[in-house]
């Protein structure tokens, strides 16, 4: 039976901070009934946390954030089985003091560990400090092996590195051998900025234009990792790694699939001087850079209309869906997710379970 999961809500529990010793840790101011926010003309009701760290105000957000009786409700509406709790992005930064990442890592997963203990309906996802990598393989072995976590969550690259740079090798090894998901959520960037937050770096590129960083700094972001993650080897270095990506559609994967499949040399063709030297310094991709799509897992959003399309496109898609919960922008779609999907004609109703909990329960080895 199909489980239908919601494969992108975001979760900060606030009293995972008390467990943090380190002084930057920060602190939480919490308002209670801040008024009445509407969503589709009902109304959310909830507190309100602002997150301040170095007496900065980091983030604000709603109570949705950490309250699962809340989470339940509109999972019910919405006609999810199971969310899976995403760390959230702009407390959980790769530009921290890394013992103060090393704490929020531990603090954090153990508090998702406790909060969802016994909860069938929740998949609880490890964040671990990236850039210690070492720190990051013994964190995530924990957090599966002795806490239940059945994913982490990556931002995509840190400092100018990306995903497939090879000092994250022994990670992908400690993926592989627990046999677990990676699920790449960055905070909205534009593509080559490499920085989980783009205000920190890069933010001149889109200044004036505030819906640029989620409408399109994600796609982008998608399609470069992707890229370097089939053509640097790492996929074929790791063949059973799986990568999902959210909040980034599905529109711009066939165009990826097309254009790298068609930059592939053929015997007959000839090869630039830029070629040249890639091929000198790595080797090509063993595969078709398409076929390396079997390791990728793409959530869709649900007003993507051409989501038929897409599939005729890519038949053995691995397709999902999130609802984004509980943000409030143009990609979030709770509590209509599930219905959209479910009415559109031209898919199959082979192809509708599957976008809505069959491939995500592979994803999460549950099928």
């Amino acid at each position: 039976m199909t489980m239908y999961i919601d494969g992108d809500t975001h979760y900060w529990p606030l009293r995972f901070l008390d467990r943090v010793k380190h002084p930057g840790r920060g602190y939480l101011k919490v308002v209670k009934d801040p008024g009445t926010w509407m969503r589709y003309g009902e109304p959310v009701p909830g507190a309100v946390a602002s997150y301040y760290r170095d007496g900065q105000l980091v983030h604000s957000f709603k109570e949705g954030r950490w309250n699962l009786d809340i989470r339940r409700e509109y999972m019910k509406k919405d006609g999810f089985d199971v969310q899976v709790l995403i760390p959230d992005n702009r407390q959980l930064i790769y530009e921290l003091d890394p013992e103060l990442g090393r704490q929020l890592a531990r603090a954090y997963n153990d508090t998702v560990a406790e909060d969802i203990a016994g909860k069938r309906e929740f998949i609880g996802v490890a964040w671990v400090y990236l850039p210690d990598v070492a720190e990051a393989v013994r964190e995530l072995r924990r957090a599966v092996k002795d806490l239940g976590l059945k994913a982490v969550k990556l931002m995509g690259g840190y400092a100018d590195g990306d995903l497939d740079n090879e000092v994250l090798w022994p990670f992908y090894e400690e993926v592989c051998k627990l046999d677990v998901a990676i699920l790449v959520h960055p905070g909205a960037r534009v593509f080559d900025a490499q920085h989980s937050h783009p205000w920190l770096i890069g933010a001149e590129r889109y200044q004036g234009f505030p819906l640029f960083p989620t409408a399109l700094g994600f796609p982008l972001t998608y399609m470069v990792t992707a890229s370097r993650l089939i053509f640097s080897g790492v996929l074929d270095r790791f063949p059973d790694l799986r990568l999902a990506f959210f909040e980034g559609g599905i529109g711009w994967v066939p165009w990826l699939m097309r254009t790298l499949d068609h930059h592939i040399p053929k015997q007959a063709t000839r090869v630039s001087a830029a070629q040249s030297a890639f091929l000198k310094e790595r080797s090509w991709p063993k595969k078709a850079p398409s076929e390396y799509f079997s390791q990728f897992y793409i959530a869709a959003v649900s007003w993507e209309d051409y989501l038929p399309e897409i599939v005729k496109f890519w038949p053995n898609h691995n397709i999902i869906v999130g609802s984004d919960f509980d943000h409030g922008d143009a990609v979030s779609t709770w509590p209509r997710t599930v219905r959209p999907i479910k009415e559109m004609g031209r898919l199959s109703e082979e192809d509708k379970e599957n976008i809505l909990g069959g491939n995500a329960m592979r994803l999460f080895g549950m099928a």
